[in-house]
């Protein structure tokens, strides 16, 4: 049995045009070590170097409960 394929988002990529912010992409990090980006817009449409980069996490910070 081969072992199952799983990745989890790491950062996300945005950028704000002084109006408002559009989420551009995502990268995501794989069990066996590779990174991939989950492109939202076409990157030829925009300067990847204006890209807002921010961690991503799936745990909430300390002290939030829903």
């Amino acid at each position: 049995m081969s072992k199952k394929h799983t990745g989890w988002p790491f950062q996300e990529g945005f950028i704000n045009d002084g109006t408002h912010e559009t989420h551009v992409f995502t990268d995501y990090r794989w069990n066996d070590g590779s990174v991939s980006r989950r492109q939202f817009v076409d990157p030829e449409s925009y300067d990847v170097s204006l890209a807002i980069v921010r961690p991503f996490s799936l745990k909430l910070p300390d002290g939030e409960d829903q």
